[in-house]
């Protein structure tokens, strides 16, 4: 049975705004402000989002002759969807080639049986839609998936991804957007609290990030695709698990703006909230590092090491299938674990993100110096008893537990913990190379499970299954349409932010005929290839040198997230300026017609390089599965 939660208690509700720093005092608590009913709306419909499920709503919506409007509260495209992995496929035409036979019905008994209370009628939609409404839309649109990785959940390889993981799969889907004429975007603003007319959803006000002021925005119905809340750790917390124990510090990987705002807006809307505690979270994680911002961390480890807790045993296969290991992990909460490695294998520590990439391979070194070597991350001793005192366990335990392993390792005896199944066959090392090192390791918030509870059309429910007219939800918000049940599935969290964006876009346009007075808007679509815009401003020229963006950055100001970041990694890595500004790329201002939006896309390479691993056909799969021709 579908579970309704409140959205979360009154005292994280203070937390999250003043963690947005976007709302006036005394504007966010109450019901949706209400409008004139002879109010005149701006356009049909409004995307509140441009991540992968806005922007596959509003292509959806204007391509039917929708008037739409997409109100993001960041600078660029992307949302949580740019840190995303691939998409999960039944039956592409990239299995065919490959010699794999899938079926709708096939994907769905897997997914229905590792999902656990996954969401049926969702399930079986998406596994008969994926290949028409998904690969075949988003090649269409450009988009190109060079490999197929197996996944847990899969009795064959459904999860493709692309070179450069989410951007590859966001960027085309925005440069489509970006095409028609019906399709206007809002930058940098955040859409706070939905406007009503008597029962019915009609619109946003919200704030102007960098203007400051107050805005209003009329539409004849809104699509919600603000993503998950994972970003919110007081959210995170309150909506833990009821049947594990209550973490420590922990630490977000999400979509920065992965805050609950819309789960806030669609519930004072009336909207039913289920399932907040369903959420796919990790449990490697290491503490921001770099001063950027301490809520949120980096995933990582070391595969060639050992993990104990608190009483310095090993208490988990450390490669074991996720699932399982989050449940071990979490049980050693709220004190946490460390993992144990030394000298011999300290170089295989990982960190993931833009920040320990370096021309496309990952930068060893820089790890190295700031996780391995940092006491602020990881503690490092000469002897095991010494290492233990540092963390804080039991130095007899530790020595014993690392010899046992040793012992195993030696005698070629699995070093699986419990019978919990391992992930692959675990790396042959030993730890018995001095310096020892321990690195604590983290909960992580990651994508949210639940959320928004919508009918198949993408209609937001209320508590009583009736739709609160006018309001749509996809994507995230909506905890992918319940699809992953109690366990996540890879590719199941971006698959289902396209495909119920698009059925949003589609659902909310059919229902504009509904008003006698609407009429499908006449618009034109921009065909030929966007390389061909170029900057019309030929004269502009660098001013600023490494040390003027160092003042410019010290001040951190609302609405220039993506620039400071961008910028931080500029002069982290010695980049000169005509890397990315320069006559036919992105000038010295912010970018504002369709032509500059586009070429600026192209410039995101220069910052989302690939991660070692994930170059074009570097892991295509080709391993023997289940079913193969």
């Amino acid at each position: 049975m579908t579970r309704i939660d409140p959205l979360w208690r009154s005292v994280a509700v203070a937390v999250a705004l003043a963690t947005l720093g976007a709302c006036a005092p005394g504007d966010q608590q109450g019901a949706p402000s209400q409008v004139a009913s002879d109010s005149t709306p701006e356009v049909d419909i409004i995307v509140v989002g441009a991540g992968l499920a806005g922007l596959s709503a509003a292509i959806d919506a204007a391509r039917a002759g929708a008037r739409v409007a997409v109100v993001d509260m960041n600078s660029v495209f992307g949302g949580h969807g740019i840190q995303s992995g691939g998409v999960a496929f039944v039956d592409s035409a990239m299995q065919r080639e490959m010699g794999y036979r899938d079926t709708p019905d096939q994907a769905y008994r897997d997914w229905m049986e590792w999902a656990v209370d996954g969401d049926a009628d969702w399930t079986r939609f998406y596994a008969e839609n994926s290949r028409e409404m998904l690969y075949d839309w988003l090649t269409g649109l450009g988009v190109t998936f060079d490999r197929i990785r197996p996944s847990h959940g899969n009795s064959l390889p459904r999860f493709h991804m692309t070179h450069r993981r989410g951007l590859n799969l966001t960027r085309p889907i925005f440069l489509e957007a970006l095409r028609y004429s019906n399709i206007e975007f809002h930058w940098n603003r955040v859409a706070e609290q939905l406007l009503k007319d008597g029962e019915r959803v009609v619109g946003v006000e919200g704030r102007d990030y960098r203007a400051g002021n107050r805005f209003e925005l009329r539409a004849r119905s809104v699509i919600l695709a603000t993503g998950g809340f994972q970003s919110n750790i007081q959210m995170v917390k309150d909506n833990w698990r009821a049947d594990l124990p209550a973490p420590g510090p922990v630490y977000s990987m999400s979509g920065h703006n992965s805050r609950g705002l819309g789960h806030r807006m669609a519930e004072q809307a009336g909207a039913a909230l289920a399932n907040l505690d369903r959420q796919y979270n990790g449990y490697a994680i290491v503490p921001d590092m770099l001063g950027l911002d301490e809520a949120r961390g980096y995933y990582g480890g070391n595969a060639r090491s050992i993990w104990v807790n608190k009483d310095g045993v090993r208490f988990v296969t450390e490669l074991g299938i996720d699932r399982y290991v989050f449940d071990k992990v979490m049980q050693q909460q709220p004190e946490g674990h460390w993992s144990i490695y030394d000298a011999d294998d300290k170089d295989g520590f990982r960190l993931n993100g833009p920040y320990f990439v370096s021309e496309d391979a990952v930068d060893v070194d820089k790890i190295q110096r700031l996780a391995v070597e940092n006491p602020a991350i990881t503690q490092k001793a000469d002897t095991l008893a010494e290492l233990a005192e540092l963390i804080g366990v039991p130095a007899s335990a530790l020595e014993a537990t690392v010899a046992s392993y040793n012992a195993l390792v030696e005698n070629g005896e699995s070093t699986d913990v419990d019978g919990l199944p391992p992930e692959d066959t675990p790396p042959v090392f030993t730890i018995d190379e001095p310096p020892y090192y321990a690195t604590k390791l983290y909960p992580m918030a990651n994508k949210s499970a639940g959320g928004v509870s919508i009918d198949i059309g993408t209609r937001a429910l209320d508590s009583s299954g009736n739709p609160v007219a006018g309001l749509y939800a996809a994507g995230e918000l909506t905890g992918s349409a319940g699809m992953n049940g109690l366990n996540g599935l890879d590719g199941m969290f971006t698959g289902p932010s396209i495909l119920t964006g698009r059925v949003a876009g589609r659902t909310a346009a059919a229902e504009l005929a509904d008003f006698p007075d609407w009429q499908s808007v006449e618009f034109t679509r921009r065909d030929g290839d966007w390389a061909d815009a170029a900057i019309s401003n030929a004269t502009f020229a660098p001013t600023l040198g490494p040390d003027d963006v160092r003042a410019v950055l010290a001040q951190t100001r609302d609405g220039y997230w993506h620039f400071e970041r961008v910028h931080n990694l500029v002069l982290e890595r010695g980049y000169d300026c005509s890397q990315c500004h320069s006559q036919n790329a992105a000038p010295f201002y912010a970018a504002a017609s369709r032509s500059d939006r586009a070429v600026q896309t192209q410039l995101c390479n220069v910052c989302h390089l690939a991660p070692a691993g994930t170059l074009p056909g570097a892991d295509a799969q080709r391993a023997p599965v289940q079913q193969r021709d």
